[in-house]
């Protein structure tokens, strides 16, 4: 082969190498984009579980306290138990909307 063949066959295979090496750096990106995203979506919804559970939680205890008679006149919402598992609803929620907000949904 002539000495300009070999330099076009070098320079086709080392412009080859770029555009591989970019495309699978390309792919290896996105891949990981992805997988954040996963992540966060997983995340999101083991916190919508919990706020699922503190609102049982709430409800169970609205229950308790009519069963006992303790609700008339008395305002539910400020029973200890049910602030805390408010306080803790309001603080998940406010997670998850971060994690929404970091995973574009």
């Amino acid at each position: 082969m002539e000495d300009s063949t070999m330099d076009k066959v070098r320079k086709n295979l080392t412009t080859g190498i770029t555009r591989v090496k970019w495309m699978a750096n390309f792919v290896a990106e996105r891949t990981k984009a992805g997988t954040s995203s996963a992540k966060l979506l997983y995340e999101i919804s083991k916190l919508e579980n919990r706020i699922d559970d503190l609102y049982r939680r709430i409800g169970r205890r609205i229950t308790e306290l009519k069963e006992k008679n303790e609700t008339e006149g008395k305002d539910v919402f400020r029973d200890h138990i049910i602030e805390e598992a408010l306080e803790e609803v309001k603080k998940l929620k406010e997670t998850a909307d971060n994690y929404r907000s970091k995973a574009g949904v």
